[in-house]
């Protein structure tokens, strides 16, 4: 196992996670190997926990189980959105962290690639974009706790055009359609000579999950009326509930390329056995709502982002959601069939998209300066753009004129008329003998600037801390084409 070469990236997902690496004997000779559930999927991002001995059960067995498990255990999901808060669980008396949940997640997929002779020791990670530098931390902790280094953090879209970029690499404007099973989210990209920025982004939160459920209620209600029967759906017991969710999600994944698909469940709670056809037709008319609101999303993305659909290059479609039959008809006929673009493998694209970064010397650019604006109106750089990032500290002194607080104005730009100010930090003077200000400042791991600025003459833990989280970023994609 040491002797391979290994070079992983993992896509965090709140619904669904998944784990790629570049695996070989050596450099020249890498093999794509994708860790997922034992049938072959992405890993469910859910977590059960026995209340009364702390036992632990993920992914697809938990999802499975969902319902039956809720009366034994603490049943987590969607832990990706709690990172970074205050939340905890107190279960079989101790006391788990969205940071503990997490990590068990990473485990397990650290465990799958064990399973495999691999060892999953470091990795790129995929986030959303806006995903704070607080929930950075939260997640590089929870990596820690299951054994994993976190190399680098790529925003999802760029992993997503990252593994796609051989064959996107003539585009400029690229539209990244991300619906997997919690979440649409859509952004669009510029591509400038290797560098990608992003525009604009918009989300909604249906996805797959809320599809599956809608389903599952038409069917129950179809096979109470034919049992001439009035349960709601809420009343079922649990592990026929999620049977029927289950048997939905297939389905759903079956329209892909039928147009009749077949919903049998043995043991229905107690009204036997049912069993009902579904045509395609019908499908897509149940699902229709959710496809005009994923239709609107890009559409408002687009505009955002001062594009229109006669120069979108490309419309990038990952997530297992953008499979649905119905969405892709409607892309094509809006978009064009050449617009619209489908990997191979849309559920592994942002791990995959990772992975192969994590082999590269790609990596996140400042696409504008940081610096200050003097009292004289002209500009003083700090961190300059195209700096790659993360950066080494800079040091700079700076003399003091009179008693008051001195006034840094940090701003991004050289030009008066299109400078944006970041902010005023205000410091304090004493007034001493030989007295001048030390400003020092880097961008750390997580795209955060980082800033302390204090007086020589007083101890370093007085000294004014700041920090920026928005800086302006493009990723710098190193080219993959032998």
């Amino acid at each position: 196992m040491n002797d391979r070469y290994n070079w992983f990236g993992i896509d965090f997902g709140t619904t669904n996670s998944a784990a790629v690496s570049l695996t070989g004997i050596n450099e020249s000779n890498l093999e794509t190997l994708y860790y997922g559930d034992d049938e072959g999927r992405p890993f469910p991002s859910v977590v059960a926990i026995d209340k009364e001995t702390g036992a632990v059960i993920t992914g697809r067995e938990a999802k499975d189980r969902r319902n039956s498990l809720l009366e034994t255990h603490e049943y987590i999901s969607s832990i990706k959105t709690y990172l970074g808060t205050d939340k905890t669980w107190t279960i079989a008396g101790k006391i788990w962290t969205p940071e503990d949940i997490a990590a068990e997640i990473l485990k397990a997929l650290k465990a799958k690639a064990l399973s495999r002779n691999n060892s999953l020791d470091e990795a790129v990670v995929a986030v959303p974009i806006g995903y704070t530098a607080s929930k950075k931390s939260a997640l590089r902790k929870a990596a820690s706790k299951a054994g994993i280094d976190i190399k680098m953090f790529i925003s999802e879209p760029t992993a997503a055009f990252c593994s796609n970029y051989n064959e996107l690499r003539s585009c400029k404007n690229i539209v990244v359609f991300d619906w997997g099973g919690g979440t649409l989210d859509v952004v669009a990209l510029r591509v400038d000579n290797g560098n990608v920025s992003e525009l604009s982004a918009d989300g909604i939160n249906e996805a797959g999950n809320s599809i599956d459920i809608t389903l599952a209620e038409r069917m129950h209600a179809i096979f109470m009326r034919k049992k001439e029967i009035s349960v709601p759906f809420e009343q079922l017991d649990a592990v026929t509930k999620d049977q029927l969710i289950s048997k939905c999600e297939k389905a759903k994944c079956d329209f892909e390329d039928e147009d009749v698909v077949v919903i049998t469940i043995n043991k229905y709670d107690r009204y036997g056995s049912v069993r009902e056809a579904i045509e395609y037709d019908y499908f897509s008319l149940l699902i229709e709502p959710f496809i005009n609101k994923a239709m609107s999303c890009l559409e408002n993305v687009i505009k955002k982002s001062g594009l229109n659909k006669e120069n979108i290059d490309k419309i990038l479609c990952v997530g297992g959601s953008s499979k649905l039959r119905l969405l892709q008809e409607r892309l094509e006929q809006e978009y064009g069939e050449d617009t619209v673009y489908y990997p191979n493998r849309v559920m592994w694209n942002i791990a995959e998209g990772a992975s192969i970064t994590s082999t590269r010397n790609g990596g996140y650019t400042l696409s504008k300066s940081v610096g200050l604006q003097l009292s004289d109106g002209t500009y003083f750089p700090l961190i300059k753009k195209g700096q790659r990032i993360p950066c080494e500290e800079l040091k700079i002194n700076f003399g003091t004129i009179d008693n008051s607080d001195a006034c840094f104005v940090f701003t991004d730009s050289e030009e008066p008329e299109s400078r944006e100010l970041y902010e005023n930090v205000f410091v304090p003077i004493y007034n001493m003998a030989d007295e001048y200000l030390t400003l020092q400042c880097y961008v750390d791991n997580n795209n955060v600037f980082k800033t302390k600025i204090g007086s020589n003459r007083i101890s370093e833990t007085r000294a004014v801390n700041w920090k920026y989280e928005n800086l302006k970023v493009a990723f710098q994609v190193e080219d993959t084409e032998e």
